[in-house]
């Protein structure tokens, strides 16, 4: 794949049967100040069923969009197939569920000329509640980023691993040299127990083969987070992916394992019916049972 248009944009969602939250997102990015620099959406619609293209055909007049079909479930396998259609110089990566800020595309637009030496680029992320959560979420934002995919770090060099998928920045010279995400982890909404981390495993391997990574506090997107988004269930299955996820790439990548700790205090509080006791360590004691299992899958039969 080569650059259509050089010094140009691209920001790239996958979404399936997203028409919850969709209008939403590109309601926001119609909204957001237009880069001085060309630029292009890229949605690839991943086999919805639901009003996903009636949506995508709807905004079609407000933002520069190129809609890809790609029916096999997957975000990764989304990804991978509208890596053709995006003419930027600069992949922007964001999820179907994020509001970005106003200054957002302007934002990632100075990255086409600054921090060149570094391939791959992480943005902040912000929660953007739709309705208020418990008190006690707001004040312990421990889990928010296991659980709502918060990010901010210091503008400055970072390692690959630290970036999250919501909003991350890609050269186009890393897919030039054949890279492409692995479609065997990452969401699948046909599959709820998938493995998690598809984009950690995507920028630690590019890190692998010699690329840098450059931490940008000036783009943000705001993840919208639903209300059954923090329901017990959800820190449950969360935490079973995100362990899922862990065990996969370490295996991946041959490091030694080291398991979550699960401790007493742990499992005394996942009795509480307190919440704010409850579900952190309900949180703690399925990240470990994701991680044993994944383990425990790969062992030879």
């Amino acid at each position: 794949m080569t650059a259509k248009l050089a010094n140009s944009l691209t920001v790239l969602a996958a979404t399936r049967n997203g028409e919850a939250v969709l209008r939403q997102t590109l309601a926001a990015f119609a909204a957001a100040e237009p880069p001085d620099t060309p630029w292009q959406m890229v949605v690839v619609d991943n086999g919805s069923t639901d009003t996903t293209r009636k949506i995508l055909d709807e905004h079609a007049a407000r933002l520069p969009l190129r809609v890809v079909t790609q029916p096999t479930p997957g975000k990764n396998a989304a990804l991978n197939a509208a890596l053709d259609a995006c003419d930027g110089d600069l992949i922007v990566i964001v999820d179907d569920d994020v509001l970005p800020d106003r200054n957002f595309l302007r934002a990632w637009s100075r990255y086409l000329q600054e921090r060149t030496e570094h391939a791959l680029l992480g943005g902040r992320i912000t929660p953007y509640f739709e309705v208020p959560p418990p008190g006690w979420l707001l004040k312990d934002r421990r889990h928010h980023a296991l659980m709502f995919s918060e990010r901010d770090l210091p503008e400055g060099p970072t390692e690959a691993g630290e970036i999250y998928g919501c909003n991350m920045a890609v050269r186009r010279t890393v897919f030039d040299s054949g890279f492409r995400f692995d479609e065997a982890i990452g969401p699948n909404r046909d599959t709820p127990s998938y493995r998690m981390g598809s984009e950690t495993e995507f920028l630690r391997r590019v890190e692998r083969a010699g690329a840098t990574a450059w931490f940008a506090q000036q783009p943000l997107v705001h993840h919208i987070v639903r209300e059954r988004q923090w329901s017990e269930q959800a820190w449950i299955d969360r935490a079973y992916r995100n362990g899922l996820g862990r065990a996969h790439l370490m295996l991946k990548e041959g490091r030694q394992m080291r398991p979550p700790q699960v401790t007493l205090a742990d499992r005394l509080r996942a009795l509480s019916p307190f919440a704010a006791h409850r579900l952190p360590a309900l949180s703690a004691l399925h990240l470990a049972r994701g991680f044993a299992d994944e383990i425990a899958a790969a062992r030879p039969k």
